[in-house]
C-alpha cells in the first residue's frame, strides 16, 4: 500500500485510496447515483485524514480534541507514531533511572556502610547533561501536545498545564545545579515521577480514582486512630509506669551474707535472688507516654511485635492477654477488613465512571470518523442526514489506519462480505467491537497417517492416558529431586544414580516431545503455547544433559571443564558438575509448573495473574510514583544519619534492635538501598526497628515519614490492588463458567480480560444523540454544525 504524502506548498494532505472510489467520484452520473442511493461512495483526501485519524483515537481511547486541518493531522500522526513515543518514553525512563547514578550513586555491590567500600561516583557532568537532553526531550512533547489541541484548550487542560509547569520548574533547576557546580538542592527530583504520571491515561484515571477514595477511606482512618487512641489510653491506665524494686520471697538473708546475695539452703552458699516477673515492666517499655503508647499498638495492629508487646504484662497477669485480644480482633478484623471493603466498594465505583467515560470517549471517535464520511458526502451532494457510507470507503480507512493486525483482519473480512453495500452508524460502531474481543484461533487438524499401525500409535499419543504417562513420569522424577536434596548432606546414595534417573526422565520427555510432535504435527503442535513449553524447556534439559556427560566422562577429580586463557599454561574451571545438577533440577522443577494447567481451579488462578501482570500496569506505574516520592523525601532526610561502628559485637546492643539484627545495610544513603527499606516497611515484617531506629539516630518525627508510608503503600496501595484482583478473578471465573455453558462453533468470542472491559457489560451505551452533541461543540469542527443540521 502506497504511504500518504503531504504537500507543503498547497497545504493539503493526500491519501491513495482504492480505484473504484476515485472512479466513481470522476464519474458525471456518481452524484445522481448517490443521492438516489442515499449512500456515501467516494471521499476526499482531507475527510479520510480525519476519519484514520479519529478511529484511531478511538482505538487508544485518545480525546478527539485536537485540530484537524491536514498539516495539524499530519503532525498529530507523526507525534503518536511508534519511534516519537519510544524516544518520549525513553526519555522518561532514562530521567528517572538518573537516581541510581546521581549523587549518591548506588554503583556498588554492598550497601553495607561497612562492607561497600568507596562508593565510585559519576561525573555531575554527565548525569546533568543526560538530564538536560531527557528535559529538552519532554519540552519538545509538551509543545507539541500544546500546537495539537491548540491554546484555546490548553486552559482546559490541568494535566498539560501542570506538565508545563513542571518541564519549566525542572529545567531552571537543572540550570542552577550546572550553574553551582552540583552543590545546589535538586528539588526537580521528587518532581520527575510527574513525567511517568502523565504518560498514560490509565495511570492518570487510575491515580484520580485512588484521589477521589481517599475522602471516604479518610473516614475509616480516623476511626482506626480513635480505635488506636482509646486503648492507648486505657493501656496506659491499665499498665502503669513504677520504679523497679527488687523483691525477694521465702528467702531469709543472714546478717553475716554480702549484702547483694542471699543463702541458699545451709549450705551458705550464696547466689543472686530468684527473678519475677515485674508488673511495672509493660508500663515502662510500651505504655510509658501517650505517643509511646500510641506507635505500639500501632505497630500491634499490624502484628509486627505479636506478641512481644503484651509479654511482660502476660508474664504477670494471663488476664490481661484480654485487652490486647480485645485490641487486635476490633482492630485488625473488623476496622481493616471494613476498610477493605470501602476501598473496594469506592474505587470500584469511581473505576466504573473512569471506564464509562472512555468507553464513551471510544464510541465519540467512531462517531466522528464516520461523520467525517458522511458530512463530505452531505455538503458536496446535499444526502440526507441519515445518509450511510459504502462498505468500499470503510475500508479504505482501516486499510490506512493504525489497529492491530488480528482486528484489522476481521474487519476486513465483514467488509469484504458487504462489498457495495452499505453502513449505518450502528454497524459502523459496531464493527469495531472485535478490537475487545479474544482472537479466535482455528485449530489446526491433526497429521494425516495412513498406515494402520502408524494410526493406532498416533491414537495412542493424542489419548489423555499418554498425558497421564507424561505427568506421572514428571512427579515421580521431582520427587526424586526432593528426596536427594533432603538427604544430600547424609551420603546415602551415590550422586550417580541420581544423575541418572534425570538422564532417563529426559529422554523420556526428549521422545515424549517428539512423538507429540510427530502425531499431531508441527503447526497443532505449535498452535498449543504449553507445548511450546514443554518442547523449549525439554530442549533446554537435553543440552544440560549432554555437558553434564562431557563433564563427567572427564577424566578430573574435581569433575569441572577447563578453558584456557591467554597465558597457554593458565587454565580456569568453570561449570562444576554440582552446579550443572542443580540447574538441571531447577529446569526440572520449573517445567513441573505445567501441572497448573490440569487443574481448572489453578488455571484460573494462574491466568488471572498473567492478566494481572499484563493489564495492571496502569497501578504498578501509579506504585512506581509513591515509591519514587518516598525513596528521594527519605534519602534528603536520613542520608548517612546512621554510620557504622565498625567491629562490635552484636551482643553489645539491644536485643531486637537495629543494631543487634545487623540492619545496617538497610538505609537510606542511596536511591537503591532507600528502595528496598521502602519495600521492607511495606511488607510491614519488623517494620517497627526501622521505625525505633531512625527516630533514635535523628528525633521523635522521623517517626511520622514511616507511618505515612505505611498508610499509604499498605492500607490505599495494597488494598486497591487487593480491589482489583478480586474483580479481575470475578470476571475471568464467572466467563470461564459462562464458557462452559455455552460451548459450540458458534459460540462468540469472548472479551479480553483488561482495565477498559472490566465493567464493559455494566457500561452504558452512549445515544448517537449524545455522541453528536460532543462533536458539535467541538473546538475545531464548527462547520459541522452547518453541514450537519
Amino acid at each position: 500500500m502506497m504511504e500518504s504524502t503531504f504537500d507543503h506548498e498547497n497545504n493539503d494532505f493526500y491519501e491513495p485510496l482504492w480505484d473504484q472510489s476515485m472512479e466513481i467520484e470522476r464519474s458525471e452520473g456518481s452524484q445522481d447515483q448517490m443521492l438516489q442511493s442515499g449512500r456515501v461512495d467516494f471521499c476526499d483526501s482531507t475527510a479520510l485524514l480525519q476519519a484514520v485519524v479519529f478511529v484511531e483515537d478511538a482505538v487508544k481511547y485518545r480525546s478527539i480534541n485536537h485540530k484537524i486541518d491536514p498539516a495539524s493531522l499530519w503532525y498529530y500522526r507523526l507525534y503518536y507514531s511508534r519511534p516519537v513515543q519510544w524516544m518520549v518514553y525513553a526519555a522518561i525512563t532514562l530521567i528517572h533511572l538518573l537516581a541510581f547514578l546521581e549523587h549518591p550513586s548506588s554503583l556498588t555491590w554492598s550497601s553495607d556502610p561497612y562492607y561497600r567500600g568507596d562508593v565510585p561516583e559519576v561525573p555531575c557532568w554527565l548525569t546533568t547533561t543526560l538530564e538536560a537532553v531527557c528535559l529538552t526531550i519532554l519540552a519538545a512533547d509538551v509543545s507539541m501536545k500544546i500546537y495539537l489541541i491548540g491554546r484555546s484548550q490548553l486552559v482546559k487542560s490541568r494535566w498539560i498545564m501542570a506538565y508545563v509547569i513542571i518541564v519549566l520548574v525542572s529545567i531552571v533547576d537543572c540550570m542552577i545545579t550546572a550553574a553551582s557546580g552540583c552543590s545546589a538542592f535538586r528539588a526537580r527530583r521528587i518532581l520527575r515521577p510527574f513525567f511517568l504520571l502523565q504518560s498514560s491515561s490509565l495511570i492518570k484515571k487510575t491515580a484520580r480514582c485512588i484521589m477521589n477514595t481517599l475522602p471516604k477511606v479518610a473516614s475509616v482512618l480516623c476511626l482506626v486512630m480513635l480505635h488506636i487512641f482509646i486503648f492507648s489510653v486505657f493501656g496506659m491506665l491499665l499498665f502503669p509506669k513504677q520504679p523497679m524494686k527488687r523483691q525477694y520471697s521465702n528467702i531469709t538473708k543472714p546478717t553475716d551474707s554480702p549484702p547483694d546475695c542471699v543463702t541458699v539452703g545451709y549450705s551458705g552458699y550464696c547466689e543472686d535472688p530468684p527473678p519475677k516477673a515485674n508488673q511495672f515492666n509493660e508500663g515502662i517499655e510500651y505504655f510509658n507516654n501517650i505517643t509511646t503508647s500510641f506507635v505500639s499498638l500501632l505497630v500491634l495492629l499490624t502484628t509486627a511485635n505479636n506478641p512481644d508487646v503484651m509479654m511482660p504484662a502476660y508474664q504477670v497477669n494471663r488476664l490481661s492477654s484480654l485487652y490486647f485480644i480485645s485490641f487486635l480482633a476490633i482492630g485488625l478484623y473488623f476496622f481493616f477488613n471494613m476498610l477493605t471493603a470501602v476501598i473496594y466498594n469506592e474505587f470500584r465505583g469511581f473505576f466504573y465512571n473512569s471506564m464509562q467515560s472512555s468507553y464513551f470517549r471510544r464510541r465519540l471517535g467512531f462517531q466522528a470518523a464516520f461523520e467525517m464520511l458522511r458530512c463530505q458526502g452531505r455538503g458536496r451532494v446535499n444526502l440526507p442526514a441519515s445518509a450511510t457510507v459504502g462498505a468500499g470507503v470503510v475500508k479504505s480507512v482501516i486499510l490506512q489506519a493504525k489497529i492491530k493486525r488480528s482486528a484489522r483482519k476481521a474487519i476486513i473480512g465483514e467488509l469484504d462480505a458487504m462489498m457495495g453495500g452499505s453502513l449505518t452508524v450502528a454497524d459502523f460502531q459496531q464493527l469495531f467491537d472485535v478490537l475487545d474481543r479474544e482472537t479466535v484461533h482455528i485449530t489446526p487438524p491433526l497429521r494425516t497417517v495412513t498406515h494402520p499401525r502408524l494410526k493406532i500409535l498416533q491414537r495412542i499419543v493424542i489419548s489423555k492416558w499418554f498425558e497421564y504417562l507424561g505427568t506421572t513420569v514428571a512427579t515421580f522424577n521431582v520427587i526424586i529431586i526432593s528426596v536427594e536434596i533432603a538427604i544430600q548432606d547424609q551420603n546415602i546414595f551415590d550422586d550417580a544414580n541420581y544423575i541418572g534417573i534425570n538422564i532417563g526422565c529426559i529422554v523420556f520427555y526428549s521422545i515424549e516431545q517428539v512423538a507429540k510432535i510427530w502425531a499431531l504435527g508441527w503447526k497443532r503442535y505449535a498452535a498449543s503455547r504449553m507445548n511450546l513449553f514443554d518442547g523449549a524447556l525439554t530442549l533446554v534439559l537435553l543440552c544440560f544433559m549432554v555437558l553434564s556427560l562431557v563433564v563427567y566422562s572427564i577424566d578430573d577429580t574435581e569433575s569441572n571443564v577447563y578453558i584456557t586463557v591467554d597465558d597457554p599454561g593458565d587454565t580456569v574451571a568453570f561449570l562444576p558438575l554440582y552446579d550443572l545438577t542443580r540447574i538441571v533440577n531447577m529446569v526440572i522443577i520449573f517445567r513441573f509448573t505445567r501441572m497448573i494447567a490440569k487443574f481448572e481451579t489453578m488455571s484460573v488462578v494462574a491466568s488471572t495473574l498473567v492478566d494481572l501482570v499484563r493489564n495492571l500496569r496502569a497501578l504498578i506505574g501509579s506504585l512506581v510514583v509513591i515509591y519514587y516520592v518516598f525513596a528521594i523525601l527519605g534519602m534528603e532526610i536520613f542520608q548517612n544519619k546512621i554510620d557504622h561502628p565498625g567491629h562490635i559485637k552484636r551482643d553489645n546492643y539491644t536485643c531486637g534492635s537495629y543494631e543487634q539484627l545487623d540492619y545496617w545495610a538497610n538505609n537510606f544513603d542511596d536511591f537503591a538501598s532507600t528502595l528496598v527499606v521502602l519495600w521492607d516497611v511495606m511488607v510491614v515484617n519488623n517494620w517497627h526497628i526501622f521505625l525505633d531506629a531512625y527516630s533514635r539516630y535523628t528525633k521523635g518525627w522521623a517517626k511520622m515519614y514511616f507511618i505515612a508510608w505505611f498508610f499509604t503503600s499498605v492500607l490505599v496501595f495494597m488494598n486497591v490492588f487487593t480491589a482489583l484482583i478480586l474483580e479481575n478473578f470475578i470476571i475471568k471465573w464467572d466467563r470461564r463458567q459462562t464458557d462452559r455453558n455455552n460451548r459450540g462453533p458458534n459460540r462468540a468470542p469472548a472479551l479480553l480480560v483488561s482495565l477498559h472491559t472490566m465493567f464493559r457489560n455494566e457500561l452504558h451505551e452512549p445515544t448517537e444523540e449524545e455522541l453528536l452533541h460532543e462533536i458539535y461543540n467541538h473546538p475545531h469542527i464548527e462547520h459541522l454544525v452547518a453541514l450537519g443540521r
